[in-house]
């Protein structure tokens, strides 16, 4: 427990100051420096999360072969986006965002960046690592860990957002929790898949309807 607890701590403060150095990296002039960097950084925080894991004996859940797991991504993202995307946006007010004029590197490269890169790392970070170490501590009532880690995620995003940012995402990070935790053939390839779509689809959201 107590190593376990040491190599959270330690893992969560290291990954903090890699997103706060992410943050000053959107100040960089070069646009694909700027890409670049960026996606340096949160491979690093992927990084920190295996590393971690790899010294607590964390498993992580990659099924390859299981294709429900897409599935039920695919309905989260469809589901979160249709509440807090789409439906609002043709009701005459945004939750993702202020509209984005079209360009296709609007649309390619978040597309790239959110299956690739955010998806992936946030949810190894978050659901498989931080989560799975939260739920390990709480013994019967593992559902706390639950909400601990789906509020850690929220206030990630307080280092280079805001507190709205921080409601916003501890609510999805719930679902995302939850989902995995209560979901048997809800598992982390999968929660990519979801994360990323749900992400990318609030850029359409932004792009032709906001």
């Amino acid at each position: 427990m107590k190593k376990k607890v040491i190599v959270l701590i330690s893992a969560c403060i290291l990954i903090a100051v890699l997103t706060a150095l992410g943050g000053l990296c959107r100040g960089v002039g070069s646009l694909w420096l700027r890409v670049l960097l960026l996606a340096i950084v949160n491979l690093c925080n992927a990084a920190v999360a295996l590393v971690a894991m790899k010294i607590t004996g964390i498993r992580a859940d990659i099924d390859t072969k299981n294709l429900k797991q897409f599935a039920i991504g695919a309905v989260i993202a469809l589901s979160l986006s249709l509440v807090l995307a789409f439906i609002p946006a043709l009701c005459g007010f945004s939750l993702v965002g202020s509209h984005k004029d079209f360009s296709w590197f609007g649309v390619i490269y978040p597309f790239l960046n959110y299956f690739l890169i955010i998806g992936p790392v946030e949810e190894l970070v978050f659901r498989m690592y931080i989560q799975e170490t939260m739920v390990s501590f709480f013994g019967r009532k593992k559902y706390f860990g639950v909400i601990i880690a789906a509020f850690l995620f929220g206030l990630w995003h307080l280092i280079n957002g805001s507190w709205l940012q921080v409601l916003f995402t501890f609510g999805i990070g719930l679902v995302f929790g939850f989902c995995k935790h209560l979901i048997k053939d809800c598992k982390y390839l999968g929660l990519s898949f979801g994360h990323g779509l749900y992400d990318f689809l609030n850029e359409i959201v932004r792009l032709f309807i906001v």
